[in-house]
């Protein structure tokens, strides 16, 4: 991402969460150096989705994904992330994190997919009542401890 493509993220970010990323975030996240934006788009230049991570030692962090919304179901998401999950593997990183909203039952299932399980819980992590699962994912997929659980009901719903 350049600053070029906050227009074309922008729109996109906005049309994926009830509490988009301000401009000035993504501007940030351009000058942080262990930050990158890696932007899907299709042939015309579309932008389809885009994904922002973190590479900090032998971690590495996803702070968003989005994908625009009549693109989803399309692979578009599920290429980025596998590209964050070869590109952890090739820079020997211990672990993959993120928070997903709780109620993202299609994101949660897309993580599962990848081996991402959940670690944990952010009370109001998204505002008052809205609370962010955390999830890991370690070096090729195995799990960290064997105290971690699945969500309950399977869905995250």
């Amino acid at each position: 991402m350049s600053r070029e493509d906050l227009d074309a993220v922008m729109e996109v970010e906005r049309s994926s969460f009830p509490q988009p990323w301000s401009p000035g975030l993504f501007l940030h996240e351009l000058k942080v150096p262990f930050s990158k934006t890696i932007l899907a788009s299709n042939g015309t230049g579309e932008l389809l989705g885009y994904i922002c991570r973190w590479i900090v030692g032998d971690e590495v962090h996803i702070l968003n994904l989005a994908v625009r919304p009549e693109r989803r179901q399309s692979g578009v998401g599920r290429a980025l992330v596998e590209l964050i999950v070869r590109e952890a593997d090739e820079c020997a990183a211990r672990m993959i994190t993120l928070e997903v909203r709780r109620e993202n039952a299609a994101a949660i299932r897309l993580y599962r997919a990848f081996g991402f399980v959940e670690a944990g819980v952010r009370r109001n992590y998204y505002g008052r009542g809205e609370d962010a699962i955390v999830m890991s994912r370690t070096r090729h997929g195995r799990l960290e401890s064997p105290t971690q659980q699945p969500l309950p009901g399977g869905g995250g719903s």
